[in-house]
Order: C-alpha cells, then structure tokens, then sequence
C-alpha cells in the first residue's frame, strides 16, 4: 500500500533527546558538580546516537546476495474431500 503524502514520523535524532530529560536527572543525581557539562554532553551523544542508529540498522537488514539455489519442484498440498448435505432454503417474502 502507497505511504500517505500527508504522513510525517519524527527523525530518528529527535526521538533519541526525547530520553534527555531523564539523562539529565540521573547525571545530577550521580554528579551534580559536574551537571552543566555532563548535560550538554548527554545531549549530543543522544543527538549522535539518534542519527547513528537508523544507519547501522539499514546496513544490517540489507539482504545477503547469494548464488541462485535450485529448489526441488514443490509437491501439490494433500485434500480433503467432504460431503456436505444439500440444504434448500425457501424464499423470503420482500416486504415493501
């Protein structure tokens, strides 16, 4: 089915400083001395990250070219045969 010219998903980069907020509270917590540098730092790793990730997946989800394979010819499914009763059914009366 042919994607909505109309759809938009939010960049991969953008998606990772969504977890920032909760970086930061954890490097205050561990270090608050060093919480400026220590954020601003979470912030572009996470930014780097994002923009790393969706690389590295699409070079590991490439398929594998192999040598064509030649596949035994596909034998035909087994079936059941079933009798089934022939049932009559009468005729509504349409009402107007």
């Amino acid at each position: 089915m042919a994607r909505d010219a109309r759809e938009w998903t939010v960049p991969a980069p953008l998606r990772a400083l969504m977890w920032w907020p909760a970086t930061a509270f954890v490097l205050v917590m561990v270090a608050p001395e060093a919480a400026a540098t220590s954020i601003a730092a979470a912030g572009v790793a996470l930014v780097a990250l994002g923009a790393v990730t969706p690389l590295v997946s699409k070079r590991l989800r490439r398929p594998v070219v192999s040598a064509p394979t030649v596949e035994p010819p596909a034998q035909d499914p087994p079936t059941i045969e079933i009798e089934m009763p022939t049932i009559e059914i009468s005729p509504t009366r349409r009402v107007a």
